[in-house]
C-alpha cells in the first residue's frame, strides 16, 4: 500500500518546511505550496488524500481554496490552520466545508494524530462505499434515457417477484451479467447467493462437475466429493451466462433440476432437493439453434419464460454519453485520478461509433485514452476511433449503414491484426466465437 499524501499550503518557509520534515519521518508523502493558485495546480495533478493549509496566504485564503477542492473531491478530508482565530472564523470554515479548524501554533505530534484519525475515517468510508457498490453490482443497468432502456427497465421490474427463469438475450459485452446481479439484489432473493457460470469454454465433463459436484470417487481425481453451483446457490439464484454454448449432453439434466427441483451429483444414487432461481444469458439466436437441433427445444422453452433482450448502443446513441460519464468517474477512481470531461468532438465521435462490443468496447476505448492521456479533457484525437469511422465511409459525405460501418472496423481491426482472430476479439472486446458469428452474418471471408 502506498504512503498517504498530504498537500501542506503554507507560505512561511520555515514553518511549512519543518512540519512536512516530521510529517515525511512518520511515513507520509507531502506537497508542498506557498500560495492559492500553485495549491490548486498540485491538487488537481496530485489528487492528495489530506490537504492542510495554512488561513492567510499571499493571493487569498485557504477559504477559497476549500470550495474549489470540495468542488472536485468533497470527501477530501480539509484542515484549516490560523494564527488569529475567532469562532466566527471557525463557523465559517466548518460551514463550508472544512473538517477541522486549528489555531497555530500546532504541536506536530497533535497534528499527525488528527491526520492519521481523518485518513482512517476516509478509508472506513470508502470501504463502505466500495462494498455498497459490491453489493449492488456496481453498475446500473439501465444508464440512459431512451425509450429502449426505459422499456428495459419496465420490464426487469415487472419480473423480480416471481421465480420463473429469465433468459436475458444481449449481443457480447452488453452487460447481460450486470442486468442479472441487478435482479438479484432487488429480488425477494436478495438475502441469499448468487452463483454464476459462464458455459462458453467448457467441456461436458468439466460443465457437468460444476454444475452438479461430485462424489468422492466419481472419477480419477475426485478424492474429495464437491458442491456443486446447484447447490451452493440454493434458496438463491444461478446465472448461466452463454448457455447455448452449453453441451447438449447437459441440456436434460438441467431441464430435470429446473422441473423436478431435484438433481445427482456425480457418482451419486440419491436426489437432492434445490430451489432457485435461474437467469441464463446468451448472444445466440436460441430459435435458430433449436430448430438446428443443437439446442433443446423443451429447455429453451423453459428457461425462457421470461425473457428481456438488452438493446445494443448502436440502438440507443443517446445513451452513450451518460454510460461514457460514468464509466470515466469509475476509471478514475480506480486509477487514483480526477475525473475527466469529453469534448464535445470526443462525445460526437462516441455517438457515430457503431460499437460491436457495446459497453466492454466503450469502457476498454475510454480507460486507453485515459492512460495515455493525462489532462482532464479526452479530445476525439484521444479516443482512437476517428480513422476507424473514416474507413466506413465510401466518400466525404457518403453516409453508410449501421452495418456497413461494423463490417468496415471490424476488417480494420482484422487488418490490423494480420488475420490473427484472436487478437482481433481482445481489441474489439468480445469472445473469439462471437466474432466469427459476427464474421459470418456481415459476410467478411478471412484470408488464407
Amino acid at each position: 500500500m502506498t504512503d498517504p499524501r498530504i498537500l501542506l499550503i503554507e507560505d512561511d518557509p520555515s514553518v511549512r518546511h519543518g512540519m512536512a520534515a516530521f510529517l515525511r519521518a512518520n511515513s507520509i508523502e507531502v506537497q508542498e505550496a506557498e500560495t492559492c493558485r500553485q495549491a490548486l495546480e498540485l491538487f488537481r495533478s496530485g489528487n492528495p488524500d489530506v490537504v492542510v493549509a495554512d488561513y492567510s496566504l499571499p493571493d487569498g485564503t485557504s477559504l477559497d481554496i476549500l470550495a474549489q477542492v470540495k468542488r472536485m473531491s468533497e470527501n477530501t478530508p480539509f484542515i484549516i490552520l490560523t494564527a488569529h482565530g475567532s469562532i466566527d472564523l471557525a463557523v465559517k470554515a466548518i460551514k463550508e466545508g472544512a473538517d477541522q479548524f486549528l489555531t497555530k501554533p500546532v504541536e506536530s505530534k497533535a497534528l499527525l494524530v488528527l491526520v492519521r484519525r481523518l485518513l482512517q475515517q476516509q478509508r472506513l468510508r470508502q470501504q463502505q462505499e466500495a462494498a455498497n457498490r459490491q453489493r449492488a453490482g456496481i453498475l446500473d443497468p439501465f444508464q440512459g434515457e431512451s425509450a429502449a432502456i426505459r422499456k428495459l427497465e419496465e420490464q426487469a421490474r415487472m419480473m423480480l417477484e416471481w421465480d420463473s427463469p429469465i433468459l436475458i438475450l444481449g449481443e457480447t459485452g452488453a452487460g447481460k451479467g450486470v442486468l442479472a446481479r441487478w435482479i438479484h439484489f432487488h429480488s425477494k432473493r436478495s438475502e441469499e447467493a448468487f452463483v454464476n457460470l459462464n458455459c462458453a469454454g467448457l467441456t461436458r465433463e468439466l460443465l457437468e462437475s460444476e454444475l452438479f459436484g461430485f462424489e468422492r470417487g466419481a472419477f480419477t481425481g475426485a478424492v474429495a466429493a464437491k458442491q456443486g453451483l446447484l447447490e451452493v446457490g440454493h434458496r438463491g439464484i444461478v446465472f448461466l451466462d452463454e448457455i447455448g454454448d452449453m453441451d447438449p449432453a447437459i441440456q436434460p439434466k438441467l431441464l430435470k433440476a429446473l422441473e423436478e427441483k431435484t438433481f445427482r451429483r456425480l457418482g451419486d444414487v440419491r436426489d437432492r432437493v434445490v430451489d432457485i432461481r435461474l437467469i441464463a444469458s446468451t448472444n445466440l439466436a436460441l430459435e435458430d439453434m433449436v430448430r438446428a437441433r443443437t439446442f433443446r427445444d423443451d429447455l429453451y422453452y423453459r428457461i425462457s419464460t421470461l425473457t428481456l433482450r438488452i438493446p445494443p448502443l448502436r440502438e440507443r446513441p443517446e445513451d452513450i454519453p451518460i454510460l461514457a460519464e460514468s464509466i470515466l468517474q469509475a476509471v478514475a477512481s480506480r486509477m487514483g485520478r480526477l475525473p475527466v470531461t469529453l469534448s464535445p468532438r470526443a462525445e460526437a465521435v462516441l455517438r457515430s461509433y457503431p460499437w460491436p462490443g457495446n459497453l466492454r468496447e466503450l469502457s476498454n476505448v475510454l480507460e486507453r485514452a485515459m492512460i495515455l492521456q493525462r489532462g482532464d479533457c479526452l479530445e476525439a484525437a484521444d479516443l482512437g476511433l476517428e480513422d476507424r469511422l473514416a474507413t466506413a465511409a465510401e466518400a466525404p459525405g457518403d453516409f453508410v449503414t449501421l452495418k456497413e460501418a461494423e463490417k468496415a472496423h471490424i476488417e480494420r481491426v482484422l487488418n490490423h491484426t494480420g488475420g490473427n482472430v484472436g487478437e482481433a476479439a481482445q481489441i474489439l472486446g468480445m469472445a473469439r466465437r462471437t466474432l466469427y458469428d459476427r464474421l459470418k452474418a456481415l459476410g467478411v471471408t478471412l484470408g488464407t
